[in-house]
């Protein structure tokens, strides 16, 4: 059942991308920004969902997968969904890897530099900015 939720969500994630992908390129920005955008955003909502949904749990806990308790096995889907599902179909190292691949290759090294440093630059700031807001709104800490 989870894997069928995560995949529900990662659809939803997939669909999302190419559509900010499209509109980026529509825009006449470079891919690579495309790619920079929905990982950050995705590395926010994952943390965000993470610790809001399953912030009271230790990690061993919040990673079991025989939830017993109705109320953790919610929280455990509804993870499967928006983490590892939306999240996970939303951002792409994939993308990412191939973007700097091809700015390496036309000779684009500024680019990919940026591309690089804003990727990490802005991701472990959004990551730790979605931690923060789960935790604040989490009722159960």
């Amino acid at each position: 059942a989870g894997a069928l939720i995560a995949g529900m969500g990662g659809a939803l994630g997939t669909v999302l991308r190419a559509l900010v992908r499209h509109e980026f390129l529509a825009g006449h920005l470079p891919a690579w920004v495309a790619t920079l955008a929905v990982n950050v955003v995705a590395t926010f909502l994952a943390g965000f969902c993470g610790r809001f949904l399953l912030g009271h749990l230790t990690r061993r806990e919040a990673i079991a997968t025989d939830v017993l308790d109705p109320a953790q096995e919610r929280l455990h889907r509804l993870a499967m969904l928006w983490i590892t599902g939306f999240c996970g179909g939303l951002s792409t190292f994939s993308a990412f890897g191939l973007d700097a691949a091809d700015l390496a290759r036309n000779g684009h090294l500024g680019e990919l530099a940026l591309n690089t440093a804003l990727s990490l630059g802005l991701g472990l700031p959004s990551a730790m900015a979605g931690l923060a807001l789960g935790w604040r709104l989490n009722p159960h800490r």
